[in-house]
């Protein structure tokens, strides 16, 4: 099962303090209530053979609310097997605030809270070309954590979801998710402006409008 416990590998980098991001518009976004939650086996049949070339970049915006800041953990996009086993994961979550990418098993951590009702961009982007993986967790267009993968990529994945705790232990989010979209390219190399909307373009390989989430 997806460890709460310290991991062994992980990265953060000190000294940056995440504020609340300034977007040219307002994320359109969909309430998200605890329990909530996003099939994306059924949304997109296709990641469960773990597309290597299709998950260069995972990003999406959120507006987590008070009561998601404060729980110990809130899944935000889970692809993993049927176990929850590190090694096999690939995705982020919350963790009181703070938001933890997981990369088959190495672990990258922004170093401050998400500020609470408050749209925030998240991007997890994945040099899946080389052997050695380089990772990056982008907060509100600023690095908070890079780190180099050595697992190889999974199979497949036998669980594909958003927001929601498979195995049942409380960890969900609420509050508001808008656009989420998945790219076969690395979207970010430097400092950007945080985007409010998430446009389909010809890179994109799965996209999902935030004003009509479908939540299950």
């Amino acid at each position: 099962m997806i460890s709460d416990a310290l991991p062994l590998q992980a990265s953060v980098l000190t000294g940056m303090l995440l504020v609340a991001a300034v977007f040219a518009d307002d994320p359109q976004g969909t309430v998200v209530t605890p329990g909530g939650s996003i099939d994306l086996l059924k949304a997109w049949p296709e990641i469960a053979k773990a597309p290597k070339s299709d998950l260069a970049t995972i990003e999406c915006l959120i507006r987590p609310d008070a009561t998601a800041i404060d729980r110990p953990r809130s899944f935000v996009i889970t692809l993993s097997n049927n176990g929850g086993n590190d090694v096999a994961g690939l995705g982020f979550m919350m963790k009181q605030g703070t938001v933890r990418a997981n990369v088959f098993g190495t672990y990258l951590e922004s170093n401050e809270k998400l500020p609470p009702d408050k749209w925030s961009h998240v991007a997890l982007t994945v040099n899946t070309k080389t052997i050695n993986k380089q990772a990056r967790l982008w907060i509100n267009g600023e690095l908070a954590a890079d780190e180099l993968v050595l697992e190889p990529w999974p199979q497949s994945f036998e669980v594909a979801e958003m927001l929601s705790d498979k195995w049942n232990l409380g960890r969900v989010f609420s509050g508001q998710v808008g656009d989420v979209r998945i790219s076969r390219i690395v979207c970010y190399q430097d400092s950007f402006e945080p985007p409010s909307t998430l446009a389909a373009d010809e890179q994109c390989a799965f996209r999902l409008d935030g004003s009509r989430i479908p939540l299950d």
